[in-house]
């Protein structure tokens, strides 16, 4: 094998291990929004080391005692709703700087309806990979933007049996079903007027 091609593969060896370990990064931050989501403590634990730590604000310290503080705060609340966007990484040999875009909604729910927090910020990564495994070793984030939004409950406006799948905590989600999704062939007709359980909910918010 000649030195240029042996240059070559090895080049090529290296970018592929950095495009795997990105995408095992990016699926642990995508868990990680799935066990909070979902109250998974298990989960949740699953994303850090055990001699991670993570300081969320209200929560300084071990990342998996953060963990066991953070979900039963978390089902207090009706729902919550995490989302991830421009994540961005710096590796430097079994560890990895990451800085990712987060956007979560909290709905409380209380005598008056609900309300909604939405919190925006960062989450401040390092993450390290262990015997071929990338778990986050140190974590903080970095608030950006909050606002308290006073809501309706629009989940039932479709009504009846076009109400769509709703997400639940627990074995029953149907984000568990995976492929059997495929068994899931109801036959709705069209709604004669898509919009008109919203209006009626428009309305009793505006007189209200």
């Amino acid at each position: 094998m000649s030195d240029a091609l042996e240059a070559r593969l090895s080049a090529l060896e290296s970018e592929l291990t950095t495009l795997r370990d990105r995408e095992a990064i990016r699926e642990g931050i995508h868990r990680y929004c799935q066990a909070v989501d979902r109250c998974d403590l298990e989960m949740l634990k699953s994303c850090y080391w055990e001699d991670g730590y993570d300081d969320h604000g209200f929560f300084a310290g071990n990342a998996h005692e953060f963990a066991e503080y953070v979900i039963p705060c978390l089902e207090r609340v009706d729902s919550s709703m995490h989302s991830i966007t421009n994540t961005r990484f710096q590796f430097d040999g079994a560890r990895c700087a990451c800085a990712s875009q987060w956007h979560v909604v909290h709905r409380l729910a209380h005598e008056g309806g609900y309300t909604d927090f939405l919190h925006q910020g960062r989450y401040l990564d390092v993450w390290e990979k262990r015997d071929g495994e990338w778990k986050i070793l140190h974590r903080v984030i970095a608030g950006d933007f909050d606002r308290w939004l006073h809501t309706l409950d629009i989940r039932g406006a479709m009504g009846g049996d076009n109400a769509p799948l709703s997400g639940r905590r627990g074995e029953n989600d149907p984000g568990n079903l995976w492929f059997d999704i495929l068994e899931h062939k109801p036959e709705r007709p069209a709604m004669a007027d898509l919009w008109a359980g919203f209006h009626q909910l428009s309305e009793m918010d505006r007189q209200g």
